[in-house]
């Protein structure tokens, strides 16, 4: 070998791991905290696309028959409202009339809002999707690099600790000999 490269080798004088060690140790809670994050956020989105999917569809079609029969109730009260005399007088139904007019808009709402569901539903789960295929990347990173790094880590500490064992030849700590 080259007297520079003999010269790095037998001066690099390792005598300790612990910073390796203490790196390998934040590998192993960064991977914890890993799967843990990604535990989470699986679950979160199953939550949210079930919500889409199962929940907000039938809300919407029970708010759409609540709706109609606010709507028609309203409807039966303006005209009641409208057939009432007293003499030669006629109420004046504004407020009947409000009320009709609320419980249409809040009808149209909530008609406009069962396609609208539907949509989101169907882009949720296509972003779903795009999600997993980022998420499953890191994933596999945890769990397929992260053990190589951890094994690497282990092996550079073992032969660390291998080359610190070996006596030098006279006790001289600084120079060991060189083969010729």
């Amino acid at each position: 070998p080259a007297p520079a490269l003999i010269h790095i080798i037998y001066s690099a004088n390792v005598t300790s791991t612990d910073s390796i060690r203490k790196f390998a140790a934040a590998v192993i809670s960064f991977q914890e905290e890993a799967r843990t994050c990604l535990a989470v956020l699986a679950s979160q989105l199953r939550q949210i696309l079930m919500w889409l999917e199962q929940d907000r569809p039938g809300f919407w079609k029970r708010e759409v028959e609540r709706c109609l029969q606010e709507m028609n109730s309203a409807r039966v009260r303006l005209h009641q409202c409208k057939m009432r005399r007293f003499g030669e007088f006629r109420p004046s139904c504004i407020e009947e009339q409000k009320d009709f007019e609320q419980a249409t808009r809040n009808l149209e709402l909530a008609q406009r809002q069962v396609p609208n569901v539907r949509r989101w539903s169907i882009e949720a789960g296509q972003e779903a999707n795009e999600f997993r295929s980022r998420t499953g990347q890191l994933a596999q990173l945890v769990e397929r690099d992260v053990p190589q790094l951890l094994a690497l880590l282990a092996f550079a500490v073992d032969r660390i600790e291998a080359y610190a064992a070996i006596a030098p030849p006279n006790g001289d700590a600084t120079t060991p000999s060189l083969p010729e």
